[in-house]
């Protein structure tokens, strides 16, 4: 009786593990369609995850804002968005499988989603409940709650029954579960749109090589991001999913015994990995977009309000714009001329320069970020301008 109860418990702990497995898999997945602006077929894949784990706050928080970037589907996303309000952790844990409550951003996606529904006292109070934790979000997701508020006009004396519903879980449903096609694995071709640029790794011996694994996210970020931790490798797997991971051990007991030591620098969803697993390890990324992932931004960050580029001649209607706005400059980047404002020493500068190049009728300006001479992501420019904000 003893060894029948045995090989029962360690049937169901191997079929709870394949059960994890394959929804951190469609996790993955979800988040890289999200990512490249797949949104249909990111909620296909997070509601597989959704059937699994219905209160899961996490995965409620990125249905929600999926479908708040769909036209059509405000029902689906305050349902989801509601349930994922429960549980919100100002220390919530970007790209991990195992979180399992709801960013600070879920105030600022109630209130883009109450504002499609014309609900303007609710999501006035959504974007109030956001701006509580101000000094943990970006300005830029304030100032877009804001952009949305002006065309949603309210009186504050008017009655907001709705807004209690926000304590309340609303009723459930079952979502139709839809298995997609699978995603194909990334190329080169991929890749090199991208900007990264990764070398295909060989080890010397078939045998497991056991490292901790601390995150995983679309992008690439330079490795001094993870500030109390060093020696990350940065690795892409097949699917294009970016993993970060520390050490190389032979045996699997050394990992753990890291594991500990990670966990207690504050990364409690680290995890014990093979990195000579072929499918999620053997590329390791070397740079993204000209930066160097190992030496990160360093010095002054530089943003620039970008109005056009041009292979030959400067279009006739665009000269137009030298008696009108200060500051153009012209210069030369990748066999095109640019025509750009700034720079500008932080981003919400740069943002409000923005806003008025497109009211006077160049609705496709954009915002780019220059670090030593060379451009880089505008999120890593941002954090990393953040950051130093912090500090003074």
């Amino acid at each position: 009786m003893k060894s029948l109860l045995t090989v029962c418990i360690l049937l169901s702990l191997t079929l709870v593990s394949f059960a994890q497995e394959n929804s951190e898999y469609l996790f993955d997945q979800a988040r890289a369609a999200l990512a490249q602006r797949e949104i249909q077929e990111g909620i296909t894949l997070l509601k597989r995850v959704y059937t699994e784990e219905p209160n899961n706050a996490n995965i409620n928080f990125l249905m929600g804002a999926a479908f708040t970037e769909l036209s059509g589907t405000e029902e689906e996303a305050m349902f989801h968005l509601k349930k994922a309000v429960q549980d919100v952790d100002p220390e919530y844990v970007v790209g991990s499988f195992q979180e399992k409550s709801a960013p600070i951003h879920v105030y600022y996606y109630l209130a883009v989603a109450y504002v499609k529904q014309n609900k303007c006292v609710q999501a006035n109070r959504a974007f109030k409940a956001f701006k509580k934790h101000k000094d943990k979000v970006s300005k830029y997701y304030i100032d877009e709650v804001d952009r949305h508020m002006q065309k949603c006009p309210f009186k504050e004396e008017e009655n907001g029954d709705d807004w209690d519903k926000l304590d309340q879980l609303p009723a459930d449903y079952t979502p139709i579960v839809v298995v997609p096609e699978p995603r194909k694995p990334i190329d080169s071709t991929y890749l090199l749109k991208r900007g990264i640029v990764t070398e295909k790794l060989e080890y010397t011996t078939n045998a497991p090589l056991f490292g901790v694994q601390i995150g995983s996210n679309i992008h690439p970020s330079p490795t001094s991001n993870f500030s109390d931790v060093k020696n990350v490798d940065v690795f892409i797997d097949s699917l294009g999913i970016i993993r970060y991971v520390v050490g190389h051990f032979s045996y699997r007991k050394q990992a753990e015994n890291l594991l500990t030591s990670i966990r207690e620098k504050g990364f409690t969803d680290a995890y014990v990995v093979n990195v000579n697993n072929e499918k999620k390890y053997s590329n390791e990324v070397i740079s993204y977009q000209n930066v160097n992932l190992r030496s990160g931004i360093r010095g002054e960050v530089e943003y620039q309000v970008q109005l056009g580029a041009f292979e030959d001649t400067i279009p006739a209607d665009m000269l137009s714009l030298y008696f009108k706005i200060d500051g153009i400059q012209e210069y030369k980047r990748e066999k095109k001329t640019i025509m750009a404002i700034g720079p500008y020493s932080s981003y919400t500068t740069a943002l409000g320069k923005k806003r008025g190049v497109v009211m006077i009728g160049i609705e496709d300006a954009f915002i780019v970020a220059y670090n030593r001479g060379k451009r880089i992501p505008l999120y890593e420019a941002i954090h990393y301008t953040g950051k130093e904000e912090e500090d003074q």
